[in-house]
């Protein structure tokens, strides 16, 4: 087992992304990746219809 990174000295380690590093879900991006180009837009704009939907609905709750 290494060292700790907040220990390292390495001056190429950037603290700050290692330890944000630690938080990411790698097996997400693997899984993005291995989408066509034409798959990721259009999981994209279903993303972008969702996100106009949730801010119509939030719009809507407000007015009551």
């Amino acid at each position: 087992m290494g060292e700790p990174i907040c220990r390292r000295a390495d001056p190429e380690i950037d603290l700050v992304v290692e330890a944000y590093k630690q938080h990411v879900d790698r097996s997400l991006i693997r899984e993005n990746l291995r989408r066509s180009v034409e798959e990721r837009f259009r999981q994209l704009i279903e993303l972008q219809g969702f996100a106009v939907e949730l801010r119509r609905a939030g719009r809507a709750a407000s007015r009551l």
